[in-house]
């Protein structure tokens, strides 16, 4: 953590960070099972190896160690994102329709991959200020990253500002990605053709998004 939370002390020396970094590890398991209201200090203890000793000597309480839980999965998904969308041969063979299709399944794959954490991360993020405003830092950085290489086929999409369409696109993704793997299918509106669709149906919406003229 570069820049850590309110209530959290950060380690010294080798030795602390790579106890910290078990207990960051091991309180995000815990988080994405259980939730904010089910993660105890005790069972992060317990699957972390250390003492509750050890993780007060770091840490002023709960909130302050879902805090660090947060920031900290938010920095791995994060730097999973930049990876995805890093140049590559795979990117550099592909016309805008499929170079459109390729980023945006893998986006949607992203947060279905981890949509355990993600949900836990969402729901408390909705009613804890400092978690949404670290979040929102977190899902700019993704769209920089997005944007940046569906930037390298921007003379394929039909619009004079691409880079604004694109944002525009990944909000669109991000946005109803994250609301299905926080909330489930049963809260889509009648008519989703079913629990598999999703991804066929932000691929179709992004195509049209970026290669059909602004009215």
């Amino acid at each position: 953590m570069s820049f850590p939370p309110d209530g959290v002390r950060p380690p010294l020396q080798a030795r602390s960070l790579r106890t910290l970094e078990r207990i960051l590890e091991a309180g995000a398991e815990v988080f994405a099972e259980r939730g904010y209201e089910g993660l105890s200090i005790a069972e992060v203890c317990r699957r972390a190896g250390v003492s509750a000793g050890a993780l007060y000597t770091r840490f002023e309480g709960k909130e302050a160690l879902v805090r660090a839980i947060h920031d900290h999965v938010l920095s791995e998904l994060s730097a999973e994102i930049e990876t995805l969308y890093a140049p590559s041969p795979e990117w550099d063979a592909l016309a805008a329709d499929a170079f459109t299709e390729r980023a945006v399944r893998l986006l949607v794959e992203h947060f279905r991959a981890h949509a355990a954490i993600v949900r836990a991360v969402v729901l408390r993020a909705a009613v804890d200020p400092a978690m949404r405003a670290t979040g929102t830092r977190a899902v700019q950085a993704m769209a920089d990253a997005f944007t940046a290489r569906m930037l390298d086929r921007a003379e394929g999409f039909a619009h004079d500002d691409p880079e604004a369409t694109i944002r525009s696109t990944f909000a669109m993704v991000f946005e109803a990605t994250s609301w299905d793997v926080a909330f489930g299918s049963e809260f889509r509106a009648s008519g989703a053709l079913g629990p598999d669709d999703l991804g066929e149906r932000l691929v179709t919406m992004s195509r049209l998004m970026l290669t059909t003229p602004a009215a």
